[in-house]
């Protein structure tokens, strides 16, 4: 199966093509250019890299969130538009399962964080079920950064993009992964997009939807000045 993975919840972000799971090449993204200026050239150009064309493509993969709203906003409509004109099928693959497995052999359990403004985190919690599985061991959640530090302790183990502002912080408490964990890879929603596939949990271009978790600072204001 022939699969194109698009990963665009940060600033930069990544694709790859990939063989079930063989990744046969791999692209980062500019995070000075913005992704709707670079994805679809750049998908264009690894497609033709690897002698494929975009209606080649059984599977479109792509990370949902929670991440940046621009982000995810241009690589899902990227999806649906791919999708709808191939008839590729397609996969929604949330963004912090991808940096759980994106984790090194070693580690059995991790957090994984992301910077929610405010003073605040999306946090996730994963334990590893076998070597390429993984299971989300609490609902993914807004906690308050300081308690959540304050909480840390000596076998804990943490990545994810969260940690650019306070990993020196961090790892005095815990264990802090490389810093090439710390951002989700193409490959990865790729392999998990299969996993979701083949357990029945595709989905069709008009339920293909973002992930934000909190609404955007436009809508809470929104919100606030018109109360229902």
């Amino acid at each position: 199966m022939l699969i194109l993975a698009l990963e665009t919840s940060g600033f930069g972000g990544s694709i790859a093509l990939l063989d079930d799971e063989l990744v046969l090449g791999e692209r980062v993204l500019d995070a000075k250019r913005r992704h709707a200026q670079t994805l679809v050239p750049e998908i264009q150009s690894l497609l033709q890299e690897h002698g494929r064309q975009a209606a080649d493509c059984d599977l479109i993969a792509v990370s949902t969130g929670p991440g940046s709203f621009t982000g995810l906003r241009v690589g899902i409509t990227c999806a649906k538009t791919m999708g709808y004109a191939t008839g590729a099928k397609l996969a929604a693959v949330p963004t912090f399962p991808c940096l759980a497995a994106g984790c090194p052999a070693d580690v059995e359990r991790v957090q994984v964080i992301m910077n929610a403004q405010r003073q605040e985190l999306f946090v996730g919690r994963f334990q590893r079920t076998t070597a390429t599985e993984w299971t989300e061991t609490q609902p993914l959640g807004i906690e308050n950064a300081a308690t959540w530090h304050e909480q840390l302790g000596p076998t804990d183990v943490v990545t994810g993009p969260g940690l650019e502002a306070i990993a020196d912080s961090v790892a005095q408490r815990c264990r802090v992964l490389s810093p090439e964990s710390w951002q989700p890879q193409a490959r990865w929603v790729g392999r998990l997009g299969l996993q979701y596939l083949q357990a029945g949990q595709g989905v069709s271009c008009w339920d293909l939807q973002p992930l934000y978790v909190r609404k955007s600072a436009a809508e809470e204001k929104w919100d606030a000045t018109h109360p229902t």
